[in-house]
């Protein structure tokens, strides 16, 4: 059996936004142990011409939502980049989670070969939707899901690998069913 654009996408997504989620959760605790104001984080860049942790979390959220709604044909929920506290990125985190929820698999399966385009800022990214999702969305995804850990990392939040992957979580879960 060959795995579906669904499968290899809205399930991927939603289990790095959880895992963002959980890692920005670990970065307001630091500043609060800390006595850090929000914005010692939401603020910080890796490199001066790279985006901030909050346009980070943002790129995650639109780069999610926007590839499943192109492939589904479905107009994107639009959410505007307003979010200027944890509180703020994790609703938004959540409301991400949410619209991939309520997308039905048979909107993204059979639409292997349907023509995406999308405009960047160095032109326009023409590829079929199984090519788009694997070479495009996917690790543009991954791409700043990754600076967001490394950016709270690089500033002291003790996040590690095992944050990243969301073993720990994969850990309480199956503790939790294993009465």
């Amino acid at each position: 059996m060959s795995l579906s654009l669904y499968e290899i996408t809205i399930p991927v997504f939603i289990r790095g936004l959880t895992n963002l989620s959980a890692i920005l959760s670990k970065g307001s605790t630091y500043t609060d142990a800390q006595n850090l104001p929000g914005a010692h984080l939401l603020e910080a860049r890796l490199i001066e011409d790279m985006g901030t942790l909050v346009y980070q979390i943002q790129r995650v959220s639109d780069t999610s939502k926007n590839a499943a709604a192109r492939v589904a044909g479905v107009e994107p929920v639009s959410m505007p980049d307003n979010e200027t506290t944890f509180e703020e990125l994790q609703a938004r985190i959540q409301k991400t989670i949410d619209v991939l929820k309520a997308m039905p698999a048979d909107s993204l399966d059979g639409k292997e070969e349907k023509e995406i385009v999308v405009k960047t800022r160095s032109g326009e990214y023409t590829a079929s939707a199984k090519d788009y999702l694997l070479t495009f969305a996917l690790p543009n995804f991954y791409f700043h899901v990754t600076t967001a850990y490394d950016i709270l990392r690089h500033n002291g939040v003790p996040v590690g690998k095992s944050d990243y992957l969301g073993l720990g979580a994969m850990k309480q879960r199956s503790s939790e069913s294993s009465f």
